[in-house]
């Protein structure tokens, strides 16, 4: 769903690189591929790279009159371990450099595709093959890695976070990262039915609930001001979004009061960032 409405905006004048994951396996199984526009898959670690890359290759296409003069899009694309582990090295890098490019970053919370490892975005106390729940652990024992935060402190234009199951915000703020000069990242949250063990119609609720209990709140860094998008009068309990899930179903009070506690703090600190605008 995050693709599909990430790519409504896109259109045709863009170049996609994508690293291996879900993302590439799902759309271009060989032989057949999903793609309509110009698409590369490159490894894990290269995303930021290749499409930094892929942007001043047209400028000096468009220069030596290879190619008219238009805009043409260079985005990036890869999952959380893609981003967050594995591609963090070459995404700073081109964030530093300031390559015009957009990095979209598609957080399932683990490495989906091989196995449901845990990742440096995987939230506390998750159960996950690598990092299992059992009689001497709780599962995941270290918080989610704040990616977007990483991505504001290189003081880019444009950096948000963003949910499917909040359609339109996702489309306004892709378009915002696309059209604006220099680097934008997007961080969009996408429930995954398989790692996280829920029924599938179950996705969009999923999507609401992390919003809607702070576990994931939507905002957007633009220049360096912050400012939440959804700033809710009261924030529902941390229980009501980890109780769906088969990954937190091992979780005692005491954890899911912890996970309470530490999301409620970063929720206040993230409005105070806002109220500071």
């Amino acid at each position: 769903m995050a693709l599909r409405l990430a790519c409504k905006v896109l259109g045709r004048d863009v170049v996609i690189t994508c690293a291996t994951g879900c993302l590439a396996i799902c759309t271009s199984g060989l032989p057949q591929t999903s793609w309509r526009v110009p698409w590369i898959h490159t490894l894990f670690e290269n995303v930021g790279a290749v499409a930094s890359g892929v942007e001043v290759g047209l400028k000096a296409q468009m220069r030596k009159g290879k190619i008219p003069q238009r805009r043409i899009y260079s985005v990036g694309m890869a999952g959380d371990g893609g981003t967050s582990d594995i591609g963090i090295q070459a995404l700073s890098g081109a964030l530093e450099r300031r390559h015009d490019f957009l990095y979209i970053c598609f957080d399932n919370e683990a490495y989906m595709n091989t196995g449901v490892q845990r990742s440096s975005a995987t939230p506390y106390g998750a159960s996950t093959t690598t990092a299992p729940a059992g009689r001497v652990s709780i599962g995941q024992i270290t918080w989610k890695k704040d990616m977007p935060a990483l991505a504001a402190a290189h003081d880019i234009p444009y950096v948000a976070t963003a949910c499917p199951s909040y359609p339109f915000d996702l489309m306004e703020k892709v378009k915002k990262g696309v059209e604006v000069e220099g680097p934008a990242y997007i961080h969009i949250l996408s429930p995954c039915p398989t790692g996280w063990r829920f029924p599938t119609d179950l996705t969009v609720r999923i999507g609401r609930l992390a919003v809607e209990s702070g576990v994931f709140p939507l905002y957007e860094v633009e220049d360096g001001r912050y400012k939440l998008n959804f700033d809710l009068p009261e924030l529902r309990p941390v229980q009501d979004y980890l109780k769906l899930q088969g990954r937190f179903r091992h979780l005692p009070d005491e954890h899911i009061e912890k996970i309470q506690q530490r999301v409620s703090k970063e929720y206040e600190r993230l409005k105070e960032k806002c109220q500071k605008v």
